[in-house]
């Protein structure tokens, strides 16, 4: 019976040959970037496999510089080409069949903020509104003396009443994690709906009932001083949007997702 071991020793030959000269191969495909002897290998099995897909050239072209930025950095950090992207092989089909990523809510949505970011804009709204029609004409703000929705107290209990009003529904409106699936979701169409409806229902009673106020507890002032109210608050609502990221409110659009 003849002997396995120098079979054996001469397979382990072999396989060290091998190594040896594909990292040979290896260093000399991307021995330019700088990159560990395991981490050149990597590239190297990596560019066989992509061969192998006959990945098209310009696309194959972004994945190894894209790879090969990232092992540079994470040189840097200690980190291997295992630990960033596994085997060659998984990294290959993570390329060809990326997974899609859930979304996650982007922002702000923070009540209080989202009520103080509504309310300023509604009284931006109004204010500058006014003014503007008192320009065009003067008389039109008052009624038989009385002033009505135009007078400033009228304006500011309008604008809170919509920025908690439009608050809550923003709130209460913007997509969630679902406890139970762990999943980014939002309420149905109809329900959303239904609430922006009754919250306008609720809003339009309230500016209805502040034009019955009395002029001695809400005054009217100066055309020039409504527009400027309404510029500056605007401005300053507009930072605050910016500084707390506030997003989801009745006047930022779609509710924003990262993915």
């Amino acid at each position: 019976m003849v002997s396995e071991q120098p079979r054996n020793a001469a397979a382990g030959q072999r396989q060290k040959q091998y190594i040896k000269e594909n990292n040979k191969e290896a260093g000399k495909l991307f021995s330019e970037y700088g990159l560990t002897r395991k981490n050149e290998e990597f590239m190297y099995q990596l560019n066989k496999q992509l061969d192998a897909k006959k990945v098209a050239a310009d696309k194959k072209k972004t994945w190894i510089n894209e790879t090969v930025a990232k092992l540079q950095e994470g040189q840097k950090k200690g980190q291997t080409a295992k630990a960033l992207f596994g085997t060659p092989t998984t990294y290959v089909d993570e390329l060809l069949n990326p997974k899609k990523k859930e979304p996650t809510v982007q922002g702000n949505n923070n009540f209080g903020l989202l009520a103080l970011d509504n309310g300023m804009m509604f009284f931006a709204i109004f204010s500058f509104m006014f003014g503007l029609i008192s320009f065009i004409n003067p008389n039109s703000l008052s009624q038989n003396g009385h002033y009505g929705s135009s007078g400033l107290t009228a304006i500011l209990i309008v604008a809170i009443a919509g920025g908690l009003l439009f608050g809550y529904i923003a709130k209460i409106m913007a997509p969630y994690k679902d406890k139970k699936t762990g999943k980014v979701v939002q309420r149905s169409l109809w329900m959303r709906i239904g609430m922006i409806v009754v919250a306008f229902a609720i809003w339009i009673g309230i500016y209805t009932v502040t034009a019955f106020l009395p002029n001695s507890i809400n005054p009217q002032t100066n055309k020039w001083v409504y527009i400027i109210l309404g510029i500056v608050i605007f401005g300053a609502d507009l930072y605050l949007r910016t500084r707390f990221n506030i997003v989801n409110n009745v006047f930022a659009g779609q509710p924003r997702t990262k993915k």
